[in-house]
């Protein structure tokens, strides 16, 4: 084997591993807290929000001090961007105070399906994870197609999570949210590709939650 592809290899696994701890730690914080407190669709999704923003915070700084690069923002914040946020912001809020009923519970789950969790997850797979992949890669479409299949894997920690909540078939959930992923990752990846930053991506990640 060629010292090239052993270094893409060790990359890979290295991050299959932190990908399965970060999901491992997820699943047993829910079901520790949920030993003590009633599990509900509101008590998952701020345990899960408090989790993911804990773990974001510590992925920038681990960014920071690694001087590592995950093309948050685009080089020029142009009028195409600011009409675009402009767009998505008056969407959430015609969602969330049209659309949804409007409570406080309410507006704390959307805003972790629509805000925390893109931003995690973007940050996460076409930030990190993509700048990781294409230095040694080298080649974006391989970078592409690696990180969908990083980002379809990765929901089988949602799936097992559905599953010790709600039961029923754990072959069929995971199946499921793996496709959901694989099909997530080809438009999510695809906007990194053309844009080259995680910024636009957090924007439709956010919107597509909200129906998903």
């Amino acid at each position: 084997m060629k010292k090239s592809n052993r270094i893409v290899l060790k990359e890979l696994l290295s991050i299959i591993i932190c990908l399965t701890i970060i999901q491992l730690l997820f699943i047993g914080i829910k079901q520790g807290v949920f030993c003590f407190y009633p599990e509900t669709l509101y008590s998952r999704s701020m345990v899960m929000m408090f989790t993911m923003i804990v773990c974001l915070v510590i992925m920038i700084i681990y960014c920071r001090r690694r001087k590592c690069s995950y093309n948050f923002f685009p080089k020029v914040f142009g009028y195409l961007y600011i009409i675009i946020t402009i767009i998505a912001v008056i969407f959430y809020v015609v969602t969330l105070f049209w659309v949804k009923t409007f409570s406080f519970e309410n507006s704390l789950i959307f805003f972790y399906g629509s805000i925390v969790t893109p931003v995690f997850e973007e940050l996460l797979f076409r930030g990190i994870i993509w700048t990781k992949v294409n230095e040694c890669i080298n080649k974006e479409w391989k970078t592409y197609l690696v990180v969908t299949v990083l980002f379809a894997l990765w929901h089988i920690g949602y799936a097992v999570g559905i599953y010790l909540w709600s039961g029923g078939n754990l072959f069929i959930c995971i199946v499921m949210k793996v496709i959901f992923g694989a099909g997530f990752g080809l438009i999510m990846g695809a906007i990194r590709c053309k844009t080259k930053n995680c910024y636009l991506g957090i924007l439709v990640h956010g919107i597509l939650n909200i129906f998903g």
